[in-house]
Protein backbone atom coordinates (compact mmCIF):
# COMPACT_ATOMS: atom_id res chain seq x y z
CA UNK A 1 0.00 0.00 0.00
CA UNK A 2 2.77 2.10 0.79
CA UNK A 3 4.30 1.75 -2.94
CA UNK A 4 0.81 3.09 -3.75
CA UNK A 5 0.64 6.37 -2.00
CA UNK A 6 4.30 7.16 -3.27
CA UNK A 7 3.38 6.41 -7.41
CA UNK A 8 4.30 9.52 -8.82
CA UNK A 9 1.03 8.71 -10.73
CA UNK A 10 -0.95 8.78 -8.04
CA UNK A 11 0.81 12.40 -6.94
CA UNK A 12 -0.28 13.62 -10.32
CA UNK A 13 -3.76 12.46 -9.78
CA UNK A 14 -3.63 13.81 -6.37
CA UNK A 15 -2.83 16.99 -8.13
CA UNK A 16 -6.02 16.61 -10.55
CA UNK A 17 -8.25 16.31 -7.51
CA UNK A 18 -6.40 19.09 -5.70
CA UNK A 19 -6.84 20.99 -8.71
CA UNK A 20 -10.50 20.58 -10.02
CA UNK A 21 -11.01 22.01 -5.76
CA UNK A 22 -9.14 24.86 -6.20
CA UNK A 23 -10.41 26.20 -9.12
CA UNK A 24 -13.87 25.63 -7.96
CA UNK A 25 -12.98 27.60 -5.06
CA UNK A 26 -11.53 30.68 -7.88
CA UNK A 27 -15.29 30.04 -9.18
CA UNK A 28 -17.05 32.04 -7.00
CA UNK A 29 -14.67 34.78 -8.31
CA UNK A 30 -13.85 33.85 -11.52
CA UNK A 31 -16.92 32.20 -12.95
CA UNK A 32 -19.04 35.53 -14.39
CA UNK A 33 -15.37 36.68 -15.72
CA UNK A 34 -17.55 38.50 -18.23
CA UNK A 35 -19.77 40.52 -15.22
CA UNK A 36 -18.78 43.41 -13.64
CA UNK A 37 -19.08 42.39 -10.41
CA UNK A 38 -16.55 40.94 -8.04
CA UNK A 39 -17.01 38.62 -4.83
CA UNK A 40 -14.01 38.36 -2.20
CA UNK A 41 -15.19 36.11 0.24
CA UNK A 42 -12.95 34.07 2.88
CA UNK A 43 -12.72 31.21 0.28
CA UNK A 44 -11.40 33.16 -2.32
CA UNK A 45 -8.89 34.76 0.09
CA UNK A 46 -7.50 31.45 1.20
CA UNK A 47 -7.51 30.16 -2.89
CA UNK A 48 -5.39 33.25 -3.68
CA UNK A 49 -2.85 32.77 -0.46
CA UNK A 50 -2.43 29.71 -1.79
CA UNK A 51 -1.24 31.04 -5.24
CA UNK A 52 0.46 33.23 -3.73
CA UNK A 53 2.97 31.13 -1.43
CA UNK A 54 2.93 28.06 -3.94
CA UNK A 55 1.78 25.81 -0.58
CA UNK A 56 -1.37 24.46 -1.33
CA UNK A 57 -2.08 23.81 2.13
CA UNK A 58 -5.84 25.37 3.04
CA UNK A 59 -4.70 25.15 6.83
CA UNK A 60 -1.86 27.05 6.78
CA UNK A 61 -3.38 29.57 4.59
CA UNK A 62 -6.08 30.28 7.00
CA UNK A 63 -4.07 31.01 9.85
CA UNK A 64 -2.06 33.31 7.55
CA UNK A 65 -5.21 35.19 6.52
CA UNK A 66 -6.35 34.91 10.67
CA UNK A 67 -3.03 36.18 11.65
CA UNK A 68 -3.66 39.62 9.22
CA UNK A 69 -4.24 42.99 10.75
CA UNK A 70 -6.86 45.20 9.88
CA UNK A 71 -4.54 46.98 7.64
CA UNK A 72 -3.03 43.65 6.24
CA UNK A 73 -6.18 42.03 5.60
CA UNK A 74 -7.25 45.13 3.33
CA UNK A 75 -3.86 45.49 1.44
CA UNK A 76 -4.71 41.33 0.49
CA UNK A 77 -8.00 42.47 -0.51
CA UNK A 78 -6.81 45.43 -2.76
CA UNK A 79 -3.89 42.90 -4.53
CA UNK A 80 -6.70 40.49 -5.11
CA UNK A 81 -9.21 43.15 -6.28
CA UNK A 82 -6.68 44.24 -8.47
CA UNK A 83 -4.88 41.25 -10.02
CA UNK A 84 -8.78 40.02 -10.60
CA UNK A 85 -9.68 43.38 -12.43
CA UNK A 86 -6.04 43.06 -14.42
CA UNK A 87 -6.83 39.47 -15.70
CA UNK A 88 -10.82 39.83 -16.59
CA UNK A 89 -9.75 43.23 -18.57
CA UNK A 90 -7.26 40.68 -20.18
CA UNK A 91 -9.48 37.87 -21.18
CA UNK A 92 -11.91 40.48 -22.32
CA UNK A 93 -9.18 41.86 -25.09
CA UNK A 94 -8.81 38.17 -26.04
CA UNK A 95 -5.20 38.57 -24.68
CA UNK A 96 -4.56 35.32 -23.82
CA UNK A 97 -5.23 33.82 -27.62
CA UNK A 98 -2.29 32.55 -28.67
CA UNK A 99 -0.01 33.62 -25.97
CA UNK A 100 3.19 31.59 -25.55
CA UNK A 101 3.73 33.44 -22.22
CA UNK A 102 0.22 32.45 -20.52
CA UNK A 103 1.35 28.72 -21.75
CA UNK A 104 4.57 28.88 -20.01
CA UNK A 105 2.75 30.25 -16.95
CA UNK A 106 -0.33 27.43 -16.63
CA UNK A 107 2.67 25.12 -17.57
CA UNK A 108 4.58 25.94 -14.43
CA UNK A 109 1.52 26.55 -12.60
CA UNK A 110 0.50 22.52 -12.75
CA UNK A 111 4.29 22.09 -11.90
CA UNK A 112 3.97 24.00 -8.78
CA UNK A 113 1.14 22.54 -8.16
CA UNK A 114 2.59 18.66 -8.70
CA UNK A 115 5.36 19.75 -6.90
CA UNK A 116 4.24 21.56 -3.71
CA UNK A 117 1.18 17.97 -3.20
CA UNK A 118 4.00 15.38 -4.05
CA UNK A 119 6.40 16.85 -1.63
CA UNK A 120 3.58 16.35 1.49
CA UNK A 121 3.30 12.74 0.10
CA UNK A 122 7.35 11.95 -0.45
CA UNK A 123 9.19 10.54 2.66
CA UNK A 124 12.77 9.89 2.25
CA UNK A 125 14.44 7.09 4.85
CA UNK A 126 17.75 6.15 6.01
CA UNK A 127 18.21 4.11 2.81
CA UNK A 128 17.21 6.85 0.52
CA UNK A 129 19.76 9.32 1.78
CA UNK A 130 22.49 6.90 1.57
CA UNK A 131 21.84 6.01 -2.03
CA UNK A 132 21.76 9.41 -3.17
CA UNK A 133 24.67 10.20 -1.36
CA UNK A 134 26.88 7.29 -2.33
CA UNK A 135 25.91 8.16 -6.32
CA UNK A 136 26.88 11.83 -5.73
CA UNK A 137 29.85 12.15 -3.44
CA UNK A 138 31.45 14.58 -5.57
CA UNK A 139 28.90 17.08 -4.83
CA UNK A 140 29.83 16.59 -1.32
CA UNK A 141 33.58 17.17 -1.43
CA UNK A 142 35.41 19.33 1.65
CA UNK A 143 37.03 21.85 -0.03
CA UNK A 144 40.52 22.10 1.36
CA UNK A 145 41.21 24.88 3.74
CA UNK A 146 43.88 26.58 5.43
CA UNK A 147 44.51 28.95 8.83
CA UNK A 148 46.93 31.76 9.05
CA UNK A 149 47.11 35.27 9.76
CA UNK A 150 48.83 37.98 7.81
CA UNK A 151 50.77 41.71 8.02
CA UNK A 152 50.01 43.52 5.31
CA UNK A 153 51.63 46.59 4.30
CA UNK A 154 49.60 49.00 1.99
CA UNK A 155 51.17 50.15 -1.60
CA UNK A 156 48.43 53.23 -2.01
CA UNK A 157 49.90 53.99 1.08
CA UNK A 158 53.87 53.51 1.70
CA UNK A 159 54.22 53.37 -2.50
CA UNK A 160 57.91 52.33 -3.64
CA UNK A 161 58.85 51.48 -0.35
CA UNK A 162 56.05 48.73 0.37
CA UNK A 163 58.06 45.46 -0.50
CA UNK A 164 61.66 46.92 1.74
CA UNK A 165 59.32 47.18 4.21
CA UNK A 166 57.99 44.09 4.25
CA UNK A 167 61.51 42.49 3.75
CA UNK A 168 62.47 44.23 7.22
CA UNK A 169 59.54 43.25 8.64
CA UNK A 170 59.67 39.76 8.15
CA UNK A 171 63.54 39.77 9.70
CA UNK A 172 62.14 41.27 12.60
CA UNK A 173 58.75 39.21 13.09
CA UNK A 174 60.76 36.05 13.19
CA UNK A 175 63.87 37.43 14.92
CA UNK A 176 61.43 38.98 17.75
CA UNK A 177 59.53 35.92 17.44
CA UNK A 178 56.08 37.52 17.44
CA UNK A 179 53.12 35.07 17.95
CA UNK A 180 50.18 34.37 15.41
CA UNK A 181 47.91 36.74 18.25
CA UNK A 182 51.01 39.23 18.00
CA UNK A 183 49.39 40.25 14.19
CA UNK A 184 47.45 43.10 14.55
CA UNK A 185 48.80 45.93 15.42
CA UNK A 186 51.65 45.59 13.05
CA UNK A 187 52.11 46.69 9.47
CA UNK A 188 48.70 48.50 7.64
CA UNK A 189 45.28 48.24 7.81
CA UNK A 190 44.08 45.62 5.52
CA UNK A 191 40.50 45.92 4.26
CA UNK A 192 39.49 42.66 5.03
CA UNK A 193 40.86 40.14 8.12
CA UNK A 194 43.64 39.85 10.07
CA UNK A 195 43.05 36.11 11.11
CA UNK A 196 41.84 33.53 8.42
CA UNK A 197 40.80 30.64 10.23
CA UNK A 198 40.07 27.30 7.97
CA UNK A 199 39.08 29.26 4.95
CA UNK A 200 38.59 27.90 1.27
CA UNK A 201 40.91 28.45 -1.31
CA UNK A 202 37.60 30.49 -2.98
CA UNK A 203 37.63 32.27 0.13
CA UNK A 204 41.09 33.45 -0.09
CA UNK A 205 40.70 34.32 -3.72
CA UNK A 206 38.32 36.69 -2.82
CA UNK A 207 40.34 38.63 -0.28
CA UNK A 208 44.16 38.50 -1.84
CA UNK A 209 43.19 37.36 -5.66
CA UNK A 210 44.40 34.13 -7.26
CA UNK A 211 48.28 34.52 -7.05
CA UNK A 212 48.43 35.39 -3.55
CA UNK A 213 46.04 32.60 -2.66
CA UNK A 214 48.04 29.67 -4.75
CA UNK A 215 51.50 30.62 -3.41
CA UNK A 216 49.55 30.38 0.34
CA UNK A 217 48.20 27.08 -0.09
CA UNK A 218 51.46 26.17 -1.56
CA UNK A 219 53.25 26.67 1.93
CA UNK A 220 53.85 24.40 4.88
CA UNK A 221 52.27 24.99 8.25
CA UNK A 222 55.00 26.32 10.26
CA UNK A 223 53.69 27.85 13.27
CA UNK A 224 55.45 30.25 14.80
CA UNK A 225 57.57 31.07 11.42
CA UNK A 226 56.93 33.99 9.66
CA UNK A 227 56.80 33.87 5.88
CA UNK A 228 57.03 35.71 2.36
CA UNK A 229 57.00 38.36 1.00
CA UNK A 230 53.46 37.95 -1.12
CA UNK A 231 51.68 40.70 -2.98
CA UNK A 232 48.48 40.99 -3.49
CA UNK A 233 46.32 43.90 -5.58
CA UNK A 234 46.37 45.93 -2.44
CA UNK A 235 50.19 45.56 -1.54
CA UNK A 236 52.53 43.31 0.20
CA UNK A 237 51.88 40.55 2.75
CA UNK A 238 53.77 38.80 5.81
CA UNK A 239 51.95 35.14 6.65
CA UNK A 240 52.27 32.69 9.32
CA UNK A 241 50.46 29.28 8.40
CA UNK A 242 49.17 27.25 11.18
CA UNK A 243 47.46 24.62 9.50
CA UNK A 244 46.47 23.71 6.18
CA UNK A 245 43.59 20.38 5.48
CA UNK A 246 43.95 18.81 1.95
CA UNK A 247 40.36 18.15 0.73
CA UNK A 248 38.62 14.97 1.07
CA UNK A 249 35.54 13.09 0.94
CA UNK A 250 32.67 14.20 3.57
CA UNK A 251 30.92 11.86 5.23
CA UNK A 252 27.19 11.14 5.52
CA UNK A 253 26.80 12.80 8.63
CA UNK A 254 28.56 15.71 8.33
CA UNK A 255 25.95 16.76 5.07
CA UNK A 256 23.04 15.00 6.22
CA UNK A 257 21.10 17.72 6.03
CA UNK A 258 22.32 19.01 2.55
CA UNK A 259 21.89 15.43 1.19
CA UNK A 260 18.43 14.89 2.31
CA UNK A 261 17.22 18.63 0.85
CA UNK A 262 19.15 17.46 -2.83
CA UNK A 263 17.91 13.86 -2.58
CA UNK A 264 13.79 15.51 -2.00
CA UNK A 265 14.15 17.54 -4.85
CA UNK A 266 15.94 14.85 -7.07
CA UNK A 267 13.28 12.59 -6.20
CA UNK A 268 10.26 14.83 -6.61
CA UNK A 269 11.93 15.66 -10.38
CA UNK A 270 11.79 12.23 -10.57
CA UNK A 271 7.79 11.32 -9.59
CA UNK A 272 6.90 14.53 -11.23
CA UNK A 273 8.85 13.49 -15.26
CA UNK A 274 7.28 9.75 -14.72
CA UNK A 275 3.70 11.09 -13.97
CA UNK A 276 4.16 13.43 -16.91
CA UNK A 277 5.52 10.54 -18.75
CA UNK A 278 2.43 8.38 -17.79
CA UNK A 279 0.26 10.96 -18.84
CA UNK A 280 1.74 11.46 -22.12
CA UNK A 281 1.62 8.44 -23.24
CA UNK A 282 -2.57 8.07 -22.92
CA UNK A 283 -2.46 10.85 -25.45
CA UNK A 284 -2.25 9.69 -29.57
CA UNK A 285 0.62 11.84 -30.36
CA UNK A 286 1.18 12.20 -33.96
CA UNK A 287 4.61 13.52 -35.40
CA UNK A 288 5.12 15.21 -39.24
CA UNK A 289 8.19 16.60 -39.07
CA UNK A 290 9.44 15.99 -42.65
CA UNK A 291 7.57 18.56 -44.49
CA UNK A 292 9.56 21.63 -45.85
CA UNK A 293 10.03 23.93 -48.70
CA UNK A 294 9.36 22.66 -51.89
CA UNK A 295 11.23 23.27 -54.83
Amino acid sequence: MSKFFRDPLFHFALVGVVLFSLFSLVGTGESDADGDQIRVDRETLLTFIQYRTRSFDQEIAARRLDALGEVELQRLVDEYVREEVLYREGLGLGLDADDYVIRRRLIQKVEFLAEGFASAAVELGDADLQAHFDANKQDYIVAPSITFTHVFFDKAKQGDATLDLATAALARLNAEQVPFAGAPGQGDRFPFHVNYVERTYDFVVSHFGPEMAEAVFALDAEDGRWQGVFTSPYGAHLVMVTSVTAGRDATLEEVRTRVGEDALRARLEADKEAAIAKIAAEYDIEIDVTGGATE
